[in-house]
């Protein structure tokens, strides 16, 4: 049974709407953590937003170089994009993801533009 059918079977049982409004997976360098976006949105996507987390491990990791040690999915450039209906119609999880990497000096976030393919240094002290 996928994450889906099992929220959905869930919901079926309960008189309260049921949904995950952010999940976190730890691995043994890295965390990624995945925000809701829309109503069960991430039950919806999760296979894909794992899925682009693989065919872009490369360039997520600066060419195998370095590990983030925090993956933030997604980032938005703009609030006022943060409506439902832009976000479902859009599906806001494949443009933009934030990267926290290990610095000498201090930890270093960088905005990772999926469509580009490109690492963008930025002066984020949160990422919602």
């Amino acid at each position: 049974m996928n994450l889906k059918t099992a929220l959905e079977h869930l919901n079926e049982k309960n008189i309260h709407c049921i949904d995950i409004a952010e999940i976190s997976f730890h691995f043994k360098d890295t965390s990624v953590i995945i925000s809701r976006l829309y109503e069960h949105s991430i039950a919806e996507q999760l296979g894909d937003i794992l899925l682009r987390i693989s065919e872009h491990f490369v360039y997520l990791t600066k060419g195998l170089t370095q590990m983030p040690y925090e993956v933030f999915v997604p980032v938005f450039e703009d609030k006022s994009q943060r409506n439902e209906e832009f976000l479902q119609d859009h599906n806001g999880y494949f443009d933009y993801w934030g990267l926290y990497f290990e610095s000498e000096k201090q930890h270093q976030v960088m905005v990772y533009s999926l469509e580009e393919r490109r690492l963008n240094h930025e002066d984020l002290f949160l990422l919602e």
